[in-house]
């Protein structure tokens, strides 16, 4: 079940690969245990290196707000502007599955948040919720025909004893079911979340199963329309079941566009699951998306080598070692150009030989890296070519202004490359 951290003594701001300075006593007992939290240790993303101040940590390749112990907080942040890395998450094949068990506040923005993201998120509630079960109670339903108490006198003599009829009666009846309101617009919820989930990938299998268990529990409840304001219908439920009704219906409220939020921290922002990202994946499955997307017009594909249908021997005589580009463009069937996409501020030799490697074994003509742009030199570098003929690029994205136009530009760029 999720949880809220007690209210942290320190939430420090660092942006991604920075390193902070702590005491040995902030992050090990006084009997030289560790304190940073389990859940954080799994993730294997935690440098920690003594020096002469204390222990440098360093956390490597993930952003979002981190706890590293029950009073120190990380709160990781991208480089460049946050919107930006919402319109990547856009695009990306982004799963939001790295989720720790605490809720976090989201500031209030402009920005529209990912519907994947939202669509995990409500999924945390709506497991705690079918967990301690469906709200039921008492509601007013109305009644006419035979007797039945709780009768309406005035709408009894209106609509039958002045008529003559002295047998039916109009009445209010209690009825003790799972049809509330607050029932009506979580069923309403499910119902938009069940289209937002992909249907045929396997890592959203269990979020679709278990919105379809809800909405086979909620099977005689009305579907309500959620209106501004109707996550607070959940106050008139039973306390354990509140706050995980009010976390939902404000998940569906931002779904509907009528609240949103931003990446940056705020202990007064809407509250939902920590999501943690990787800036490598996030970024990698972006170029790939949006080029595969651009190139599809000029009869173009581009293919993920990283998939092993994609993949081709290293080697003539044997299939050993497979090569796995991050970018195989391709038109009418022949292999036009090769590309890696590398998150990092420098290409080095590795990365070179790697690419250099796969444009050997495949014949391509031309092989492309692409990464961000660090120094405000963005665009289309030319790095030289090998004994086979092929031409090699180096195309610098800027991701640190206005990601669509950027993005066109390098389409633009790459395009006159390949282009047949």
């Amino acid at each position: 079940m999720l949880h809220a951290l007690s209210k942290p003594a320190k939430i420090i701001e660092l942006h991604e690969r920075e390193s902070r300075v702590f005491s040995r006593a902030d992050l090990y007992d006084s009997q030289g245990q560790s304190l940073i939290l389990t859940e954080t240790r799994s993730l294997s993303a935690v440098e920690l290196r003594d020096v002469a101040g204390g222990v440098e940590l360093r956390v490597l390749g993930i952003i979002g707000y981190l706890p590293i112990t029950s009073d120190i907080v990380l709160h990781l942040t991208p480089k460049f502007p946050l919107k930006n890395l919402w319109d990547m998450l856009a695009v990306a094949d982004e799963s939001y599955e790295r989720i720790l068990p605490i809720l976090r506040g989201y500031e209030i923005s402009a920005l529209a948040a990912p519907h994947k993201l939202l669509a995990r998120s409500f999924c945390y509630y709506l497991k705690n919720i079918l967990t301690a079960g469906i709200a039921r109670g008492y509601h007013v339903s109305p009644h006419e025909g035979y007797y039945k108490p709780k009768v309406n006198f005035g709408k009894t003599a209106s609509r039958f004893l002045s008529r003559g009829d002295e047998v039916h009666v109009a009445s209010d009846i209690f009825r003790f079911s799972a049809d509330l309101y607050p029932n009506g617009l979580l069923k309403s919820a499910c119902l938009a979340f069940l289209r937002v989930t992909p249907n045929l990938d396997k890592k959203w299998a269990s979020e679709r199963r278990l919105i379809l268990e809800a909405l086979n529990a909620l099977y005689l409840v009305t579907p309500r329309r959620l209106h501004v304001g109707d996550e607070d219908s959940s106050r008139s439920l039973p306390m354990w079941l509140r706050d995980d009704y009010q976390g939902a219906l404000a998940v569906y409220s931002m779904l509907l566009g009528y609240s949103k939020i931003g990446f940056s921290y705020s202990s007064t922002g809407n509250s939902l699951p920590s999501f943690l990202f990787s800036l490598d994946g996030i970024f990698e499955s972006y170029i790939r998306n949006y080029l595969r997307q651009a190139f599809s017009t000029k009869k173009i594909s581009i293919l993920d080598g990283n998939s092993p249908k994609h993949q081709n021997p290293l080697f003539t005589d044997n299939k050993k070692y497979p090569i796995k580009p991050d970018l195989i463009f391709k038109h009418e069937k022949a292999t036009i150009a090769l590309g890696e996409i590398k998150y990092k501020p420098k290409i080095d030799e590795t990365d070179r030989y790697q690419l250099i490697s796969h444009v050997v074994a495949l014949n391509a003509p031309i092989g492309i890296w692409i990464s961000p742009a660090i120094n405000n030199d963005p665009g289309l570098d030319y790095i030289g070519s090998i004994y086979t003929g092929a031409k090699f690029f180096h195309y610098k994205l800027n991701i640190n202004n206005s990601l669509p136009e950027s993005s066109l530009q390098m389409f633009s760029a790459i395009l006159g490359l390949v282009e047949p």
